[in-house]
């Protein structure tokens, strides 16, 4: 089998990261520049701050989209809102985090309601949030309860570690 076409092609992807990161680097000391004049105008002007951070952090270290989703879920809840449509959770974000994500937040709060359950959905107002609290019995894995547990439609006693 030719394999040289597979070997060019991992030459070409090779170099084409390379020239990416470089441009990365240039973007990102630029950023760092701009950040830079940005507190420098605001203190001349008396203007405040923004909220967004002035040192752009590298793209590792900032939270994926699903734990920024729950971040503004959870604020929501600790205002004592019933849940956010997917505009709001994107407000949130943009304000918190500084990050303009747009149809994103729908398809991720989507799938982390319909597929992973991580949230849930109000399907008449289409909006989000964390899913009630459960009794520390119900959530904790390392206490089992003290109650009796009906497994007798399973074919036994559930046992920890997953045995029957």
């Amino acid at each position: 089998m030719e394999t040289r076409f597979i070997e060019n092609r991992r030459e070409e992807i090779a170099n084409e990261m390379a020239e990416l990161k470089g441009r990365l680097k240039d973007l990102q000391v630029e950023l760092d520049e701009l950040a830079v004049v940005e507190r420098v105008i605001n203190r001349l002007t008396g203007k405040p701050t923004s909220a967004v951070p002035s040192k752009v952090e590298k793209p590792g270290s900032q939270p994926t989209v699903r734990q920024m989703i729950k971040a503004a879920l959870m604020d929501a809840r600790q205002r004592g809102l019933p849940g956010l449509a997917p505009k709001e959770i994107r407000a949130f974000i943009q304000n918190t985090y500084g990050q303009e994500i747009g149809q994103q937040i729908n398809t991720t709060a989507s799938r982390m309601w319909h597929h992973l359950r991580e949230i849930e959905k109000d399907e008449t107002t289409g909006a989000f949030f964390l899913p009630k609290e459960k009794p520390a019995d119900e959530v904790t894995v390392e206490s089992p309860s003290t109650g009796f547990d009906d497994n007798s439609e399973h074919g036994g006693e559930a046992r920890r570690g997953g045995g029957v």
